[in-house]
């Protein structure tokens, strides 16, 4: 119940996200899956990342205009940015109270700088091209983690997080 009231609370504070995201958020039927489509370079990858950031501190510090600071920084507790083509998400970094991020159907073949989001309870990253998850045995605080769909992934490394992260629910198909 307490899991549920928070949700709605990050809901209500930063929203689904659909309206206020950078670029298209949700497949409409018939259009590629990120797959499918170009990867972004990093920098491209920042700038949407940035962007979604800032709007997600403008939502959740009630700040339309003005300069946001490391207190607004601080009140994002959930970022929505699924399907964005993104290759790099070390620009997250500065997120350090986000409790549930949405990652999933974009390019990421690796995880470098989500080891700082150390509040993260609920990450999603399903439909990526991982190959490398170091870093996600820092968050301790994962009671949720989606790996699904990203085939370079294998049985022993999910092993091995999974042995790192006891109290989490990883879901996963490698094959390898």
């Amino acid at each position: 119940m307490k899991q549920l009231l928070l949700i709605y609370a990050v809901v209500a504070l930063v929203g689904c996200g659909e309206k206020d995201s950078p670029e298209p958020q949700t497949k409409a039927k018939g259009t590629p899956k990120a797959a499918d489509k170009k990867p972004l370079t990093e920098e491209e990858s920042a700038k949407i990342i940035e962007a979604a950031i800032r709007k997600a501190a403008r939502r959740a510090a009630k700040k339309p205009t003005g300069e946001l600071t490391k207190a607004d920084y601080e009140k994002v507790t959930g970022l929505y940015l699924r399907n964005n083509q993104l290759t790099d998400v070390t620009g997250l970094g500065k997120l350090t109270k986000l409790e549930w991020l949405e990652l999933d159907d974009n390019q990421l073949t690796d995880v470098k700088g989500l080891e700082k989001l150390t509040e993260l309870w609920h990450l999603d990253l399903s439909e990526n091209k991982l190959t490398d998850v170091k870093g996600l045995e820092k968050l301790t605080q994962l009671t949720r983690l989606n790996l699904r769909d990203n085939p370079d992934l294998t049985k022993a490394q999910i092993a091995e997080l999974q042995k790192a992260l006891p109290q989490c629910k990883i879901s996963s198909n490698p094959t390898k």
